[in-house]
């Protein structure tokens, strides 16, 4: 089902949370890439993973800093931020960081920060400025999968990114995610290829 609805899914690999997917996908586009930078926007949440509080604006700990005790800085060197929707930003962070950075996250309708809708031309320049730097485009639909479209914000807007994140809508509620994309990079991820990834 997921496969059939979800226009980048070709694999998909189950999890049990929208964390663990988003934490599966950050390996993912590392060990696939061979980088080791992330890009993502000020006020998206991709869960509680050390790498994502960076200006996630998720409660009291994350409004910015990687202030949450126990988020080591050295978790978090490796994550760059622009604000949603400033694609100039987004382009600078590219030109200085070139080569270095092996994918951009985001919710693509901002539902952390209230419901921010991506400007008209935001998402198509993301797709381009990732393509021409040979980085990946993570749209993580915890929120927007199955919702916004029968296929997620990636059907309704008419963008396929390289992987997807899905959480609980996928289970009806239940604890589940998933992570899915073209079937080069899944194939990443172990048995058929050397990344790990499991859990309990």
């Amino acid at each position: 089902m997921v496969i059939s609805a979800v226009p980048s899914i070709e694999m998909v690999r189950f999890v049990n949370s929208g964390t663990e997917a988003c934490m599966g996908a950050l390996r993912l586009v590392r060990a696939f890439t061979g980088r080791e930078k992330i890009l993502k926007f000020e006020g998206c949440y991709h869960g509680h993973a050390d790498s994502f509080l960076v200006k996630a604006g998720s409660g009291v700990a994350t409004l910015g800093l990687p202030d949450s005790p126990g988020v080591p800085k050295g978790a978090t060197v490796g994550t760059l931020t622009a604000p949603y929707n400033d694609v100039e930003a987004v382009k600078k962070l590219f030109e200085d960081n070139k080569g270095e950075i092996a994918a951009v996250f985001l919710e693509p309708v901002v539902g952390n920060a209230g419901f921010i809708p991506p400007q008209p031309a935001f998402l198509n320049a993301l797709r381009e400025v990732t393509k021409q730097d040979g980085a990946l485009l993570v749209f993580d639909e915890v929120m927007t999968g199955f919702r916004l479209a029968y296929g997620g914000a990636q059907e309704y807007f008419g963008i396929t990114p390289d992987v997807t994140t899905l959480g609980k809508i996928i289970g009806g509620g239940l604890p589940v995610g998933a992570y899915g994309g073209r079937k080069e990079i899944m194939e990443m991820v172990a048995p058929a290829g050397p990344m790990y990834q499991a859990g309990t």
